[in-house]
């Protein structure tokens, strides 16, 4: 398997820092170069799906460049990772994402992502109340109509213009 093929393969894997379980136990190549190629794969397919929580300013920059983060892309892009967070499992998932960006980045870079993940939040919480509280005959017509569409699209917009951009 060569490394691209590794990389398309693991950025199909929404959640980050289980990135490192799945490399194949015949690969004895960097680990970071895959990571590399993988990442712009990973927030370009996060982007499609509407699952990255950050400003629609800095979407259109990651786009400019070709969704290669900068350093203070990426602490919004991990803010949004555990701002997303909303399975049974994810008081342990935000420990060992807490552990692991202490290690790469150090306090400082951890405490400016978890104050970001408190705009992330707020704005997919906003999202969702105005997503699901409209029950679901409204819910068919923002799915299956152009009008309606634009509607729900134009208010995730407003949400995610809540979180900062700088």
């Amino acid at each position: 398997m060569s490394i691209h093929e590794i990389a398309r393969t693991i950025s199909k894997i929404d959640e980050l820092e289980v990135w490192n379980d799945h490399f194949p136990n015949s690969y004895s190549g960097s680990k970071k170069d895959i990571f590399e190629l993988a990442q712009p794969l990973w927030v370009e397919r996060m982007i499609q799906q509407q699952k990255l929580l950050i400003h629609p300013n800095v979407i259109k920059q990651l786009h400019k460049q070709s969704f290669q983060p900068t350093d203070l892309q990426n602490r919004m892009i991990w803010a949004s990772v555990l701002a997303s967070s909303n399975k049974a499992n994810s008081k342990q998932r935000f420990a060992v994402i807490k552990k692991r960006l202490l290690k790469k980045y150090g306090r400082d870079w951890w405490e400016d992502v978890y104050k970001r993940k408190n705009n992330a939040w707020a704005a997919k919480e906003r999202i969702r109340k105005k997503t699901s509280s409209n029950g679901s005959s409204l819910s068919t017509l923002m799915n299956n109509t152009i009008l309606f569409a634009d509607m729900a699209q134009s208010e995730r917009e407003s949400a995610l213009k809540m979180i900062p951009e700088t």
